[in-house]
């Protein structure tokens, strides 16, 4: 709850200080093609103290001092100003519950958008059903008078409680989100199963996009084409985010991987955590509960595997470039090497490797970027008492960037049970397996033709072949069989 909700509402006016309010993202996908379609805009509010908090502990607040009709405008007029900087970026604004009466809200958002030069196509405008069913004539009025000015409209949370399909019809929205209740069993023929069913049904005969929200594990994910859900959202594909998501993904059993090159990646990393799947991750995420938990937190799914990008194009969805750990780090550190804002602590390989690579790394670039190092101990991560102090040395550098490498799943696993405890300094976080040994030039890299061919595999199980004889030919062997059936599949 809020310590202190005066200094966010000072009086039942609307005389509101907006300092705290921040806008995050959580892109919608196209199921198909991976495309993005829209950002939807979800409110946070930081307090004094630095913590966040989601609607459900300041929306009362708001709600209590008579000024939701501010906070849609103020909503609304700061993503119009993103929408003025991207023109390629649509976002989809959620409005409050008395937005139905609301009489001058469709002329305000008019003044917005012709003051700023923005499109109406790129704003759509979120309402939920128990909005809509509180005066149902009014709120056919509203969703006229928006989709007039151009702007698209989603009836969201539906789940026939509030409102009947004849009255959705009446409403002539755009799109129709499913309440999450609705498909959190996807697998099982029950009663709400049936509804979702027969709400996409109807949705495709009114010619409207059927939504899938909350869409946070695989389990749920790979029953979308089954139930011809054009588009979704949740976490497994993307967690909320402090900046809107243009990039599409392409799916690989189940896995959303960010279609993206590496430069695109090293100028639009601002912040987030960033994972490398390869073959052997989507295998472990099949029986891995934690492994999947974790990697549904990552901000960054990139392809770390010729044998994945050569599964793309065979699954006719091409990911741009194969982007390794070990070739991602390097660019970035040398990217930001005149940029006094980043700084780097690694974590990971043998005792006084990591401080090697230090040394190496801050030789290259020329200054003290590297600014800590720690190699742990082999079962460190059942160590709650090395983890602490982990966090604590982390915290101590004033590091604004963790690479660690020890191997997945360990590595994500690690970084998904304390990143809440690092400080807020950390912006970005890197899971980099053996990159830590190659900076410190303690292993050798798999020769480039090698790589490019889809053989690296190959090289290291000829290196190690008591190690990883069991992961590539028993653990892993079964991905091309696998693929070829998401291949007849779809």
């Amino acid at each position: 709850m809020l310590a202190q909700p005066q200094t966010l509402l000072p009086s039942p006016q609307l005389s509101i200080n907006p300092h705290g309010f921040e806008l995050w993202y959580q892109p919608v996908y196209n199921v198909s093609s991976g495309d993005v379609l829209q950002n939807e805009v979800l409110l946070r509010w930081r307090d004094p103290q630095g913590r966040l908090h989601l609607p459900g502990e300041f929306m009362p607040i708001v709600s209590g001092a008579d000024a939701e009709q501010w906070l849609d405008r103020y909503v609304t007029g700061q993503a119009i100003n993103q929408l003025k900087q991207y023109p390629q970026l649509k976002l989809s604004i959620n409005l409050s519950r008395r937005i139905v009466e609301d009489r001058f809200i469709a002329e305000d958002i008019y003044d917005l958008l012709a003051n700023h030069e923005v499109h109406p196509r790129q704003l759509h405008f979120e309402i939920s059903e128990a909005s809509l069913a509180r005066n149902f004539q009014d709120s056919v009025a509203l969703i006229r008078d928006l989709k007039d000015l151009g702007c698209s409209v989603i009836l969201d949370n539906y789940a026939n409680q509030h409102l009947t399909f004849l009255q959705w019809e009446k409403l002539e929205v755009d799109a129709v989100k499913l309440d999450a209740t609705l498909i959190r069993n996807l697998r099982q023929d029950l009663p709400q199963t049936r509804l979702a069913r027969a709400i996409i049904e109807t949705s495709a005969s009114m010619g409207q996009s059927a939504i899938a929200t909350s869409v946070d594990e695989y389990s749920k994910s790979r029953h979308l084409h089954d139930l011809s859900f054009k588009s979704a959202q949740g976490f497994h594909f993307k967690p909320p985010s402090h900046q809107p998501w243009l990039t599409g993904k392409v799916d690989i059993l189940g896995v959303p991987i960010d279609n993206l090159t590496q430069d695109e990646l090293l100028q639009d990393l601002q912040s987030g955590i960033v994972f490398t799947p390869n073959v052997d991750h989507l295998m472990n995420l099949k029986q891995d509960r934690e492994f999947h938990e974790a990697y549904n937190i990552a901000d960054y799914t990139i392809c770390d595997s010729q044998i994945l990008f050569f599964s793309s194009h065979f699954l006719g969805a091409p990911i741009k470039e194969k982007i390794s750990g070990s070739d991602l780090f390097p660019a970035f550190y040398t990217y930001h090497k005149d940029n006094p804002d980043i700084t780097i602590f690694l974590l990971g390989a043998a005792p006084g490797v990591a401080a090697q690579a230090q040394q190496n790394i801050n030789a290259h670039v020329g200054r003290d970027i590297v600014v800590g190092s720690y190699s742990p101990s082999y079962g460190f991560d059942q160590n709650p008492q090395e983890c602490a102090s982990i966090i604590d040395r982390i915290n101590r550098s004033g590091a604004s960037v963790l690479a660690i490498g020890v191997g997945s799943p360990k590595q994500e696993r690690w970084i998904y049970r304390y990143r809440d405890q690092l400080a807020d300094s950390v912006k970005i976080i890197f899971a980099i397996g053996a990159t830590l040994d190659f900076e410190a030039g303690t292993q050798k890299r798999v020769p480039k033709m090698i790589s490019t061919l889809g053989l690296e595999w190959l090289f290291r199980l000829m290196g190690e072949p008591r190690r990883l004889w069991k992961r590539y030919l028993i653990n892993d062997l079964p991905f091309l069989w696998l693929v070829l059936r998401q291949k007849l599949h779809h």
